[in-house]
């Protein structure tokens, strides 16, 4: 599927687990376990490709198995090439971090953002994901969670699609 106004090939999803103000982690690591979230992310995903900065790929260790694993950086693959290279009408994932963010939010189709309703981890977060202009997205599913198996705080599923 042809994105609308850009002519791309693809579509461009953003994948994250925010906090309350837009927290994403501290000291390259997530700041919340949720085993939902996990599976949530594995069945958005498995069978596409996903595109991660360096620092997130490190902090993973290995490729994400079930996909096309691309890992950009400053001083390897260019994102803007990458994005480009890209065919066939598939959707691509982006799942972090904060700067791959950041240089993509405005190309994107949608967003899949798991919001937490919960405390921050002592030490607070290092990095935040950009602004969700609500005159640019529209929610449009929303799954609610009290809380998780062994997550004592609420969550959400939401996805956002841009407003054309």
């Amino acid at each position: 599927m042809k994105g609308q106004t850009t002519g791309k090939s693809h579509i461009l999803s953003l994948v994250a687990v925010l906090g309350p103000g837009r927290e994403l982690g501290a000291s390259n690591r997530l700041l919340w376990h949720i085993s939902e979230d996990l599976k949530h992310f594995k069945g958005l995903t498995m069978g596409h490709t996903v595109i991660m900065g360096r620092k997130t790929y490190e902090s993973l260790g290995k490729p994400l198995p079930g996909r096309n694993n691309i890992v950009v950086s400053r001083s390897g693959r260019n994102l803007a090439e990458v994005l480009a290279g890209i065919t066939g009408g598939q959707e691509v994932f982006i799942i972090g971090g904060a700067e791959i963010y950041r240089q993509t939010i405005d190309l994107a189709d949608k967003l899949y953002i798991t919001h937490v309703k919960a405390p921050l981890p002592e030490g607070g977060a290092d990095v935040f994901f950009p602004p969700i202009d609500p005159r640019k997205w529209k929610e449009v599913a929303r799954t609610d969670h009290p809380r998780g198996i062994t997550f004592p705080f609420p969550f959400s599923f939401v996805t956002y699609q841009r407003i054309r």
